[in-house]
């Protein structure tokens, strides 16, 4: 099946405000406690918590130690505990670290997998209801319209900013297109950047450059003017007893601290928006692109990136995970491929020409010539040898080490060892495509 989300912003009233805040408060207090149950279980008895079991647990406790989980919709709890089982069972194998707390500072969420109802306004306004189970029916935003996809689950959040979104998944009932067969003629590369966003090649042998929209950079003088002033703010931090005895720090945020945290929310929340459209435009246009059925990128490791402090800004400013993972699904859709070239495979320090390696290149050679006579952009030849990288031969992939054969800038040294991990490099391909066959399975 293809699945489709669409994001409307909601306009609650205030009783609706009300059980929105109470909905996110249940759901997340069902997930800390599964989270604390399958811990405890786990570390003092060796024992694991099995998620049936612990939904039917969260009935019998809605009727006696927690009325008050009665007031929101069931199914939400529901989901929850299985969101929070499917990040254990994540943990256990190893795809990801130990499961957080939520907590009630951070970004608030709920899903509601059924009896959820999207009315359209007849007229031509955009505007129209969303009908939520125990909440009713919230006013809404609805840009886009939808008839015959059904609803397969509608996921409230709240921003930050206190904006409230709806981001209801669509299932069209139609089944995933056949994915095409990889070939050179319709093959083209992608490399990301931070002067650029993209320099993408294309099998015409033509570049294209995306610019970067450097959405933080433009709006880091307001950012740092309102951290500056929200640190002036009046914070008291208070020490109070629960109910087992335990402290508990409590803030207490003035009046003026917590206008200007709204305001500095809603600058973050614009740089997010300007990088996620242009992220999408970018992504749309390259999934549109008639002549290719397949991109190669290169699989960066972008958590270490970050770690770099000279880079880390320019880097998140960027959003390159971002935007690989808009392009991944947008391909999947059109039964396009998209594979991921190992990080360790020198597509900057290759010639794409004659298939040397310049050991000597540095980040400040945007331009150097081999000794074969090729003259090269750092960006361009870099996505030139993505885009060759899945017909090169293995042997053909690590290049020929010839520092002293190329003509380098006065700035580039010799760096000695070639930077190639050992053994055969592989493609990561979305989906089950086959690096070896170039079809997918």
């Amino acid at each position: 099946m293809t699945y489709k989300p669409i994001r409307y912003r909601l306009y609650p009233n205030d009783a609706q405000r009300d059980m929105l805040m109470r909905h996110f408060g249940s759901t997340r207090w069902v997930y800390n406690r599964y989270i604390s149950e399958a811990d405890r279980l786990y570390f003092k008895l060796g024992q694991y918590i099995k998620r049936d079991e612990f939904i039917v647990d969260l009935a019998r406790l809605k009727k006696t130690e927690f009325p008050w989980l009665s007031e929101v919709n069931s199914q939400s709890l529901q989901m929850a505990a299985r969101n929070a089982a499917t990040a254990y069972e994540r943990f256990f194998k190893g795809l990801a670290k130990h499961p957080k707390f939520k907590s009630k500072h951070s970004k608030q969420s709920f899903q509601c997998p059924q009896h959820v109802r999207v009315l359209f306004s007849e007229s031509s306004s955009q505007y129209g209801r969303i009908v939520l189970p125990k909440i009713g029916s919230v006013k809404a935003k609805l840009h886009r319209r939808f008839e015959d996809e059904r609803i397969k689950t509608v996921t409230i959040t709240m921003e930050a900013s206190g904006k409230f979104y709806a981001s209801v998944l669509l299932d069209d009932g139609k089944p995933k297109p056949q994915a095409d067969i990889i070939t050179k003629e319709r093959t083209a590369g992608i490399d990301a950047g931070i002067k650029k966003a993209l320099v993408v090649y294309y099998p015409d042998s033509t570049t294209q450059y995306f610019a970067n929209p450097h959405a933080l950079e433009k709006q880091l003088q307001a950012i740092q003017k309102l951290n500056k002033i929200l640190s002036r703010k009046h914070v008291e931090v208070s020490v109070e007893k629960d109910e087992n005895g335990k402290e508990r720090k409590i803030r207490h945020e003035s009046r003026g601290y917590q206008r200007v945290k709204h305001r500095l929310a809603l600058v973050h929340e614009k740089v997010r928006h300007i990088r996620q459209d242009y992220a999408h435009q970018i992504t749309h246009r390259l999934a549109n692109e008639s002549q290719v059925t397949t991109y190669v990128v290169e699989d960066l490791n972008l958590k270490g990136m970050l770690k770099n402090h000279k880079l880390a800004r320019a880097l998140a400013d960027v959003g390159i995970g971002q935007l690989y993972n808009f392009l991944a699904y947008k391909l999947e859709a059109r039964g396009k491929n998209l594979i991921y070239v190992d990080r360790f495979f020198p597509s900057s320090k290759r010639c794409s020409a004659c298939g040397r390696i310049h050991q000597g290149l540095t980040l400040k050679d945007r331009e150097w010539t081999c000794v074969c006579g090729q003259q090269h952009e750092r960006d361009e030849n870099a996505a030139i040898n993505l885009a060759q990288y899945p017909f090169l031969e293995e042997n053909s992939r690590e290049g020929r080490d010839d520092p002293k054969s190329v003509k380098s800038s006065p700035r580039a040294k010799d760096v000695g060892a070639s930077a190639l991990a050992k053994g055969a490099l592989q493609a990561k391909v979305l989906g089950s495509l086959e690096a070896s066959a170039f079809r997918r399975g």
